[in-house]
């Protein structure tokens, strides 16, 4: 199938992300195909995934330093750094594809 993206790991990405079973339980914040995905629940997901993740990373990472007698690093370093990780990450790929196909089916209604 020819695509008019012009990259077409867009496609990819778009179909993976269309299945409700790839978004676990951040389902909620996944728009409508035809909307566009806003600053907001880009924030939003990578908040709800940076911060449980980012401090569980911290826990292992004082428990291993705790481990080879080295000094523990303070426990919301890694939380913002992922947290910010997954926002830099959600904006370059996920939004930008979901926005160009939420642009192209919009200009698809007004030619029908």
């Amino acid at each position: 199938m020819l695509s008019s993206n012009p990259l077409p790991f867009d496609d990819n990405l778009i179909d993976f992300c269309d299945r409700d079973s790839n978004w676990g339980p951040l389902l909620f914040l996944r728009p409508d195909r035809k909307d566009r995905m806003s600053h907001l629940r880009t924030s939003a997901g990578a908040v709800l995934l940076g911060i449980p993740l980012g401090l569980l990373g911290s826990i292992l990472m004082s428990l291993f330093a705790r481990l080879v007698d080295q000094p523990a690093p303070a426990l919301v370093y890694f939380p913002i750094v992922l947290t910010l990780g997954y926002f830099c990450v959600a904006q370059v790929t996920l939004r930008r594809a979901w926005n160009q196909r939420a642009t192209r089916l919009a200009r698809l209604a007004r030619w029908r």
